[in-house]
């Protein structure tokens, strides 16, 4: 082969590892990488499992369709993804978002929903997956920090108020954030007793060992002490609502059955889930990269988060995203490559063959717990705080985001975010100061005129 054959091939190589960044770091793997990241694949895993279930509960799905989901996509984001620690699987955030855009279609728990919710999924994806190919990555720097910000902690707060009526054992309301605060006031003659016990006991037993013990992963042991506990009391005998039986296995890969129309509607929703996704997964992503020496690439990233989404909706998952309580849990593991999101996905198709039987006695008041705690590092009252001090704009910006959501749910709340964005963007561009320049005598620096 003669040297412009061999420009040509390395050309191509390069080529096709731009979009295939698995060929980047897997040919090259080295053997004392795969401690690390067989431990970072255990530790996400023990996150993913308890998150996973009470996720999927959010997207108003069962606790198995979370199976579903992550596999693929952890393993479809390893492949294409450029980021060596972030873990992009079930996400608080993104499931409120699904279920936001799914509830107003189908009822919770039919076969329309669930087909809604995977078809939101593939229809995320693809247009993640499209804004990466025509060179959309730069899409991020558009969204203000301080509107994310703002948006990301009133979505928290949203979560956090549904999982009060599984804390208190009566049921859920409807509405926005309001709406439910008043529905939980008046339900409070209602409350069982022992399912309020087990919710306050586990919600403090998880803050426990979070803040005590960094290393424990509290979420899997609250799953494994919650469960144990209903099995010895018999806590749904005594009233308190349980998890159920969970199928065993995989769903088989097939395309939502939905019309023309059906797909016209869902197109909101997933505008929302890929701006969303995108803006959440960057920022950790850039920091990670800077932290251990590696670049990422934007317009990738949103190829890795489609493709990562639409292998869920093809799965009979449900939309999927970045999360940071995991991504940051991989890192401290040892994660070296992508390899261990590739451990997690084979470990989560074990649990889903095998394990999902042993899930069924645990208390709903359990996940209620995890979910409420998982939520709470999404909200970032002392960052807002910080602005209104260092910079008063960005703090209005976060509170209109953050009521905005509150106020009008997260699509809608989404919309006024991008607005607001896009308003503070063009006000900053009018604000822009210049000067005329002109050199110094004798110098090769410039001074301003006058």
């Amino acid at each position: 082969m003669n040297t412009s054959q061999r420009v040509s091939s390395s050309g191509k190589t390069h080529a096709i590892a731009r979009y295939l960044p698995v060929l980047g770091w897997l040919p090259h793997y080295q053997r004392q990488w795969l401690r690390g990241d067989v431990m970072a694949g255990l530790t996400v895993l023990a996150l993913l499992i308890p998150e996973g279930m009470a996720y999927a509960e959010i997207a108003g799905l069962p606790p198995q369709t979370a199976f579903y989901a992550a596999p693929i996509g952890l393993a479809l984001y390893a492949i294409l993804g450029t980021s060596r620690q972030l873990v992009v699987a079930v996400s608080a955030a993104i499931a409120t978002m699904s279920a936001v855009a799914v509830a107003p279609l189908a009822a919770a728990g039919t076969p329309e929903y669930a087909a809604y919710s995977a078809g939101l999924a593939l229809l995320a994806g693809l247009i993640s997956l499209l804004a990466g190919l025509f060179k959309l990555g730069r899409i991020a720097s558009f969204f203000s920090e301080s509107v994310l910000t703002g948006f990301v902690t009133g979505l928290a707060l949203t979560i956090a108020i549904k999982q009060v009526p599984k804390l208190f054992g009566f049921e859920s309301g409807h509405g926005n954030f309001w709406e439910r605060l008043a529905d939980i006031v008046r339900s409070l003659p209602e409350t069982h007793l022992l399912t309020l016990v087990v919710g306050i006991v586990f919600l403090a037993f998880i803050f426990f060992l979070e803040h005590r013990f960094h290393r424990v992963p509290a979420a899997l042991v609250a799953l494994i002490l919650g469960i144990s506990l209903s099995l010895l009391l018999g806590l749904e005998a005594r009233g308190v609502h349980v998890v159920g039986a969970i199928p065993a296995g995989l769903a088989p890969p097939k395309l939502p059955a939905l019309d023309l129309g059906d797909w016209l509607l869902l197109v909101p929703g997933a505008l929302g889930i890929a701006l969303v996704n995108f803006a959440e997964a960057y920022g950790p992503a850039r920091s990670f990269a800077a932290r251990h020496a590696y670049a990422i690439d934007p317009d990738q990233e949103l190829i890795g988060l489609g493709a990562a989404n639409m292998g869920a909706g093809f799965f009979q998952g449900f939309s999927i995203g970045s999360s940071l309580s995991k991504s940051a849990a991989n890192d401290r593991a040892g994660a070296q490559t992508p390899m261990a999101l590739l451990v997690c996905a084979a470990l989560t198709v074990v649990v889903a063959l095998f394990f999902t039987p042993f899930f069924a006695p645990l208390p709903e008041a359990v996940l209620a717990a995890v979910v409420v705690v998982a939520v709470i590092g999404m909200m970032k009252f002392a960052k807002i705080r910080r602005l209104y001090a260092v910079r008063r704009l960005d703090f209005w910006l976060a509170i209109v985001a953050l009521f905005g959501v509150l106020t009008f749910e997260a699509l809608e709340g989404l919309l006024i975010a991008v607005i607001v964005s896009l308003l503070a963007l063009v006000w900053r561009a009018s604000q822009a100061r210049l000067e005329e320049l002109q050199p110094r005598q004798g110098r090769v620096d410039f001074t301003p005129v006058g």
